[in-house]
């Protein structure tokens, strides 16, 4: 299991100019490595490591080699990610990852120690209680982000530990929609009703904010848009939490991934409703949540599942009428959704049209445990240092 905690960094005057200097620096250095990866259009590590490491290192001495080399993985995984097709960017103040070897951490004493241009840089925080269930987590690396409003740093610490057992069998199916944002084939319907509520609300207001135009309707966008943004996550991870509650094992859901460009030529209103369903937020939230409780989320390929008959397996397009189905052939009838989920829950169970599978994450420590091999430091201090 891999989780990210944020942490508010505690620092002095000084420090948080020395911290500004750094990610202004290595921000800088991100985009002379991009330039020389987009120029000669790879990304990978290597080549690009051998080509500007050293130049960097003697132009900027002041950088530590192990921010260096995080920057140039950042950097190739930016090109990676844009197919060499566009120039990636960093802004002066953009977050900048600390790999294992340049921060070291306490959660116990709540302190934390970050490498910058002028040596290391101490700052303490404070660790809410939601967080204390993490304390015991292995750290992998931190990324340093800056708030400029505020004045204030922030860790984004990513952690892991070994994921449960898987511990049965059953299977549940689940339909994800528009107009109900989940069915499951026990016959548990999540309306969407609430949430097209509050969008109307905001698509109101973000109209006639969008007529005046002025620089104070623009920032009052940006907080309406925030404010819909964290209800509909808020939605979403109550409906994922009572979900994984359910008394089943396995989670069969559809693989939507193409699902915006195979729906294009539909008309603005079905545009503009799909650009608005949050049905991949879901599915991230089921699958972490179920991750935790030792359940498993596989992935069933979409097609014809709200065609097919549940009772007698016959597909045809006639079978869905809107929120009906009815089958031409036995004459079986269902709310469609609650169909779909049934016909998912079928294919989790008998294997067929799965796609993925997700797998619990394994790191080299973890894979010791499981063969017996003690990885405890031989005081058993509760002192967290990241090592390479």
């Amino acid at each position: 299991m891999e989780r990210t905690i944020k942490l508010k960094l505690e620092l002095f005057d000084e420090s948080k100019e020395t911290l500004r200097q750094t990610m202004v620096l290595s921000n800088q250095v991100f985009n002379e490595i991009a330039r020389y990866g987009f120029d000669n259009q790879t990304c990978s590590k290597v080549s690009v490591h051998h080509a500007t490491y050293y130049g960097i290192r003697e132009k900027h001495p002041e950088l530590p080699c192990s921010i260096v080399q995080g920057i140039r993985d950042v950097a190739c995984d930016a090109l990676k990610g844009l197919e060499l097709k566009k120039l990636p960017k960093s802004k002066p103040f953009s977050a900048i990852r600390y790999n294992k070897r340049v921060h070291r951490i306490n959660l116990f004493k709540q302190t934390v120690s970050l490498s910058s241009i002028k040596g290391r840089v101490a700052a303490e925080f404070s660790i809410p209680e939601y967080y204390r269930q993490y304390l015991n987590w292995n750290f992998k690396t931190s990324t340093l982000s800056y708030n400029k409003q505020q004045d204030t740093f922030y860790l984004h610490v990513t952690i892991h530990k070994l994921s449960p057992e898987p511990i049965g069998d059953k299977v549940l199916g689940i339909d994800r929609g528009i107009v109900n944002i989940a069915v499951t084939s026990n016959n548990k319907f999540f309306n969407s009703k609430p949430v097209k509520n509050v969008r109307a609300k905001y698509a109101f207001l973000r109209a006639k904010l969008q007529s005046k135009g002025t620089k104070s309707a623009n920032k009052l966008l940006r907080k309406i848009s925030r404010k819909e943004q964290r209800f509909v996550s808020g939605v979403n991870h109550c409906i994922s939490k009572e979900i994984v509650s359910m008394p089943f094992d396995i989670f069969a859901i559809e693989d939507l991934t193409s699902i915006r460009v195979q729906s294009r030529n539909k008309g603005i209103d079905f545009t503009r409703k799909l650009n608005n369903w949050a049905f991949y937020e879901l599915e991230q939230f089921i699958r972490y949540k179920a991750e935790a409780m030792g359940k498993s989320v596989v992935s069933i390929d979409p097609r014809y599942t709200s065609q097919k008959c549940s009772a007698c397996g016959h597909i045809d397009k006639g079978n869905r009428k809107g929120h009906l189905f009815k089958c031409v052939k036995c004459g079986f009838q269902m709310h469609a959704d609650l169909n779909a989920a049934r016909n998912i829950a079928v294919l989790g169970i008998s294997g067929n049209g799965r796609l993925t599978v997700t797998q619990p994450y394994i790191a080299c420590d973890e894979v010791e445990a499981r063969e017996g091999i003690d990885t405890e430091h031989s005081d058993n201090a509760p002192h967290f240092i990241v090592r390479s």
